[in-house]
């Protein structure tokens, strides 16, 4: 069966009773909610890219519009010009913060509050537009494991998030009512946003097409996007005169464009929708209520069941892993299956022009997956988070299509407290992770450093991410790739921070002498190789989260020694001295 279409109807149709007084009160309760989630973590650790930002923000308090970091070792390699990724307002900010409140964890987590709040609120003037249940669908947004991770961190996906969504609300409510102010406020969320992430600038061509298939193309409607425009084209410019280049989207690691890694980026994404957006139980609940939908589910659960099994039984997957990447990955691609057949049902049925609504978030939503399944370098959670919002507005419609009123509206509460519930889990595993770098640096890293320095040795580290802060704060140095280390130094390496092995000429010179594990109380991993935990990048693993128990880390202490003679040099050696 396909679910009942639904032409756009106006804000008005989907308001709830009360007006005024009610939307306060959502709006309250939008804020307590989002800040009872985030509170208890606004002492995490600097965790994953954070560490980068930081950097940055450093040479920015001095050179505002510096874009390069000099002598930069960036994953062993050596730089002497390390240009900067992402758009500057991110770093910027937080340099702003630093400069008022200094390098303090609690201090930049509480100034970057104001933007998981302002997704909420704008994802509720946007559910309002297109489902009965506004505030709920706000709710599910901020309470997704997707959201709630990301919210904790100085990183730029959430604060680019919630300009995207600030955009997207402001437009569609200003076109509708040709207001001035809403228009023009739209197009300094958009210039925001493009200056905190390239991707939003997906946003202009997305409003563009939404005005034109409701033919309601027009100064008004055009205005928005001329500022974000004109001041992208004047900082390329700039960028251009003084790099000699355009700004970089992405690091261009890896073949994105080979069918291998499409493939990879994929199975990570399927996974991501089925395990960091819904809880996973909601959503066999609604999507497996029509006999077609479950057919399909099989289809692809079947397969999927045997390559698993056969990938556990070769000692690829932990049982833990295993079961997850059953239970995510056909979820999320009877989800996807779900909205798009939905959307094309109503597109059949209803003219272009009465189904704008329809259309944008059609648009929205595959845009997303196309930029980040073919030309991005990886897949990850976070690059994924642009595509909660309409993924949300698609299943709340769904909810109110297939369930009857009150249990549409109980399916969404229990679709909020147990998605939020288990954000949480997954937020308190990557806290876990966190502290961990955090702690190590702190205590193990510097207990070997004093014996170290007592012996007239130093500490050199492998690793990158939060594990690279602390390590340097505590005044380690980072071990490029190519560098003969002298016999009697140590380095200690994090697994999960780099894998990389030691260079050719170093590779015989090292001896492990101790492997330091750091353990937590969450059974959970957001990173993790043994249990396919890929939530930053699915070179990790293809899931978003995963089960494990053990350490959550385990530090390698290496020793390095006189170089080894190779058989062929003892060889003739002997060969000499029998002479």
């Amino acid at each position: 069966m396909v679910a009942e279409v639904r032409p756009d109807t106006g804000a008005e149709a989907a308001l709830p009773a009360g007006g005024g007084p009610t939307r306060r009160r959502d709006i309250a309760i939008i804020i307590v909610f989002t800040l009872a989630l985030l509170l208890p973590f606004i002492a995490r650790p600097f965790h994953m890219d954070d560490a980068g930002f930081i950097e940055l923000a450093r040479v920015r308090q001095e050179e505002p519009l510096q874009m390069v970091l000099t002598d930069y070792t960036f994953f062993g390699q050596e730089n002497e010009s390390f240009l900067d990724t992402h758009p500057p307002l991110d770093s910027t900010y937080i340099a702003l913060v630093i400069k008022v409140a200094g390098e303090s964890e609690t201090a930049l987590h509480l100034a970057f509050l104001v933007f998981p709040l302002i997704a909420g609120i704008s994802m509720y003037f946007l559910a309002r537009r297109f489902t009965r249940n506004a505030l709920l669908a706000a709710l599910l947004l901020v309470g997704t494991p997707g959201v709630l991770v990301m919210s904790q961190g100085l990183m730029s996906d959430v604060p680019g998030l919630s300009m995207w969504l600030a955009s997207v609300a402001l437009y569609i409510y200003g076109l509708r009512r040709d207001r001035l102010w809403l228009m023009a406020l739209c197009g300094i969320t958009l210039t925001l946003g493009v200056f905190i992430s390239y991707q939003v600038l997906s946003a202009v061509p997305l409003l563009f097409a939404y005005a034109y298939i409701q033919r309601r193309l027009s100064l008004l409607a055009i205005l928005p996007f001329v500022l974000p425009l004109s001041s992208f084209a004047s900082y390329a410019a700039w960028h251009i005169s003084i790099l000699g280049m355009l700004p970089r989207f992405s690091y261009g690691v890896g073949e994105p464009l080979a069918w291998y890694s499409i493939i990879q980026k994929g199975s990570s994404v399927f996974a991501a929708v089925g395990g960091a957006l819904v809880f996973f139980a909601v959503l066999l609940r609604v999507l497996l209520a029509k006999r077609w939908d479950f057919l399909v589910y099989l289809a692809f659960l079947v397969p999927l069941w045997m390559s698993v099994f056969i990938q556990y039984l070769g000692g690829k997957y932990s049982i833990g892993a295993a079961i997850l990447a059953i239970l995510f990955i056909p979820l999320g691609i009877l989800l996807l299956y779900r909205v798009f057949a939905d959307s094309w049902n109503r597109l059949e049925v209803t003219a272009l022009a009465g189904q704008a609504d329809n259309v944008l978030l059609l648009l929205w939503l595959a845009g997303v997956l196309f930029y980040l399944v073919v030309l991005l370098p990886y897949a990850s959670v976070r690059y994924l988070l642009p595509a909660f919002p309409p993924m949300i507005l698609f299943f709340v419609r769904l909810v109110e299509d297939r369930l009857s009123g009150r249990l549409a509206r109980d399916t969404l509460i229990a679709a909020v407290v147990a998605t939020a519930s288990a954000g949480l889990l997954v937020a308190a595993a990557d806290y876990q992770l966190a502290t961990a770098n955090r702690d190590f640096a702190s205590r193990e890293a510097v207990a070997y450093g004093e014996v170290a320095t007592a012996e007239g040795h130093q500490i050199w580290f492998v690793g990158e991410f939060g594990y690279r802060y602390y390590m340097e704060q505590q005044g380690f140095r980072e071990l490029p790739k190519d560098t003969v280390v002298p016999e009697g130094d140590l380095i200690i390496q994090s697994p999960l921070a780099d894998p990389r092995p030691f260079s050719e000429e170093m590779r015989n010179r090292v001896e492990l002498v101790d492997t330091l594990g750091y353990a937590g109380p969450v059974p959970l991993r957001t990173i993790s190789y043994s249990a396919k935990a890929g939530f930053y990048g699915h070179f990790w693993g293809m899931l978003p989260w995963s089960i494990a128990w053990g350490n959550t880390e385990e530090y390698l202490v290496y020793r390095v020694t006189a170089p080894q003679e190779s058989l062929w040099e003892r060889g003739l050696k002997d060969y000499r001295e029998r002479s």
